[in-house]
Formats: structure tokens, C-alpha cells, sequence
């Protein structure tokens, strides 16, 4: 696993090769895609397509229009998904806890799948 800082997995592979992915949502300034190694049955990454390291830099105006923009997939996405019987959550990760520093919110629901 790389540490934070080593390499954004989101900006050099994901958003270059946004055709190979399975994507929910996309507009000029965010995706929403199923995780390319999911953990459970519902694994979906919503990302800002601008590099933004993670939730402390989302600290002007525009970068607050993101970041609600990234709620509201979010939460579009989850009213799809019968989290009340399968339960779900939400993560974003900061520090040695981001696998890649971009910032990424995950949306798991569903079976374990490892």
C-alpha cells in the first residue's frame, strides 16, 4: 500500500481512464464510480475531478460547491440503495488513513466481499 503523498491513484489512472470505469454520476466538477476493488456488494468513490488532497482543503467558496456537490451524490446515491435493510455508511479518510491523497468519499452497503 503506498503511503499518502506517493502516488494519486484517482488523478493519474481513474480520472485518465474514465471509460474503463462504471460510472453513476459525472459532472464537470465531480465523479461517482463503483470502486475498482470493492469491498462490499455496493462500493462506490465520489471524487472531485480537481486535485484536492483531502477534507481540510475544501476551504474556499469554490471548494465548498464541491464538496456539497459530493454530499449530494452521495446522498442520491444511498437513496438508491435499501440501507435500511443492509445498512451502509459513508467514509472519507485523512492522513495515514487516504491510500491515495485525493480526496474520495466512499459509499459501502451490502455484503462483505473480503
Amino acid at each position: 500500500m503506498a503511503k499518502a503523498g506517493d502516488y494519486d491513484f484517482y488523478c493519474e489512472e481513474a480520472l485518465v481512464n474514465k471509460d474503463q470505469l462504471e460510472v453513476e454520476y459525472e459532472s464537470p466538477t465531480v465523479i461517482a464510480f463503483h470502486h475498482t476493488r470493492p469491498i462490499a456488494t455496493t462500493h462506490i468513490v465520489v471524487i472531485p475531478k480537481e486535485h484536492i488532497h483531502d477534507l481540510r482543503y475544501m476551504d474556499t467558496p469554490e471548494r465548498e460547491g464541491v464538496l456539497l456537490e459530493i454530499m449530494k451524490v452521495a446522498r442520491d446515491i444511498l437513496k438508491k440503495i435499501d440501507v435500511d435493510t443492509e445498512g451502509g455508511r459513508i467514509v472519507t479518510n485523512l492522513g495515514a488513513f487516504q491510500d491515495t491523497p485525493h480526496l474520495h468519499v466512499h459509499i459501502i452497503a451490502g455484503e462483505a466481499l473480503r
